[in-house]
């Protein structure tokens, strides 16, 4: 199934600003909190189990850096792209996937390789199956299929192309309706709902949730649609369709809460973000971030071995 298709130059398009870091005020004595005094400041922080061990191995692995593309950031990679710690990132998992099951999600959504590690993880534990929109370089005169969108590399280097698996989610989408199908035999309307998610490895400012969401309902009204008349050209069945297809949930180790996603997501979808961590600030020097429930906290020094 490859379904029709869109030329690029008619792919919306969604603009990532550029974070450009403004200089903090001074931290006022007792405001920052060392790496090597973390575990004294955890024990009386507000986090979850889960919030507790991802901010551990962030410190320990990570560093706030520029980008070319996005302006002021966190270097999370050893964290959240590159390895699977699950000494530091399993309770999270955990907590995302009992958000997930607790909005009944049907189907998540993970823009980008980067997002799939934990996208991957929060699907396996929650028992939602999730579907990758695969991160291609924009060539002006290509064909993508219905749902793409242009964003720009966070790189920096150039615009890419963000598309859904077409096959993956029907087939996902089929087995989820087909079950619906099933509790309707007696109906005389058949009612399809989808309720998706979406997943990644940090909401910025969520202009890529944002993205991520307005594609997955155009994709998954598709699916419905095509579900829908392939059931009336196999059966004969011509009971009237509804469809609703929502965008309930988003779930991320880490969210920059100073730029106002929780704002944005809730403007747009009317959705909460769960996070592991919200981070309040960031600091490039000292090398350090604002996180809700602890403070400003610092990163450990490079070079430091783990201690298992």
């Amino acid at each position: 199934m490859t379904g029709s298709h869109e030329n690029a130059i008619s792919l919306p398009r969604y603009e990532r600003p550029l974070e450009v870091p403004t200089p903090p005020a001074p931290l006022a004595d007792g405001e920052f909190v060392p790496y090597d005094e973390l575990d004294r400041a955890l024990a009386s922080a507000s986090l979850t189990e889960g919030g507790r061990d991802l901010l551990r191995g962030l410190l320990r692995l990570g560093r706030t850096a520029m980008f070319a593309g996005g302006g002021a950031g966190i270097e999370y990679g050893s964290l959240l792209k590159t390895a699977a710690r699950p000494k530091y990132i399993a309770a999270h998992v955990r907590e995302a996937a009992a958000h997930l099951q607790e909005q009944r999600v049907d189907l998540l959504v993970v823009p980008g390789m980067s997002g799939y590690p934990v996208g991957s993880m929060y699907a396996i534990v929650s028992g939602i199956p999730a579907v990758l929109l695969k991160k291609q370089r924009h060539a002006p005169d290509g064909l993508y299929p219905p749902g793409s969108f242009l964003i720009p590399s966070y790189t920096g280097d150039h615009d890419v192309v963000m598309s859904a698996d077409l096959a993956a989610t029907q087939d996902i989408v089929d087995e989820i309706l087909s079950a619906q199908l099933a509790a309707q035999a007696d109906a005389e309307t058949l009612a399809f709902t989808l309720r998706v998610a979406g997943a990644d490895d940090i909401i910025d400012k969520a202009t890529m949730s944002q993205a991520v969401s307005e594609s997955a309902m155009i994709v998954g009204s598709a699916a419905i649609a095509r579900f829908a008349a392939r059931h009336r050209a196999l059966t004969g069945d011509h009971r009237p369709v509804t469809e609703s297809v929502e965008v309930v949930a988003w779930v991320t180790p880490l969210i920059k809460g100073y730029n106002g996603p929780h704002e944005h997501l809730r403007r747009w979808f009317g959705i909460t973000p769960f996070a592991g961590l919200n981070v309040t600030s960031l600091h490039l020097e000292p090398c350090a971030i604002g996180v809700e429930g602890i403070g400003v906290v610092g990163f450990a020094e490079a070079g430091v071995e783990d201690d298992d």
